[in-house]
């Protein structure tokens, strides 16, 4: 899973109803702060849906199991990668928004 499909997965993750793809576009953009093209946007969704990430559900986006299950692990390895010995406030504020994320993908729900 790339920076930009966690990215995609948690946006539809929290949604807190199914997101058409204008949605994950406007969400992308206002995240990263810079315009996406719509067309990587495009074949990241239809390569996490080939791998089982999401489910189409005709112009709607849900989150599977197994997105949640990659997410999570990449998440993971985030944390385990920045929380090397280093005691910086921006990591440390970082981690904690990460271990967050972790816990929220961790115990959470897939019936939005």
């Amino acid at each position: 899973m790339t920076v930009l499909e966690l990215a995609i997965f948690l946006a539809v993750y929290r949604a807190e109803r199914p997101l058409r793809f204008a949605d994950v576009v406007e969400t992308i953009t206002a995240g990263f702060e810079c315009a996406v093209p719509r067309k990587v946007l495009s074949r990241a969704i239809l390569k996490m849906g080939a791998r089982g990430w999401l489910i189409a559900d005709g112009d709607k986006l849900l989150p599977a199991e197994a997105g949640r299950r990659a997410a999570c692990l990449l998440v993971r390895g985030i944390i385990q990668l920045l929380d090397q010995g280093t005691r910086l406030i921006d990591v440390a504020l970082m981690l904690a928004m990460l271990k967050l994320t972790r816990e929220e993908l961790e115990h959470g729900n897939l019936d939005n």
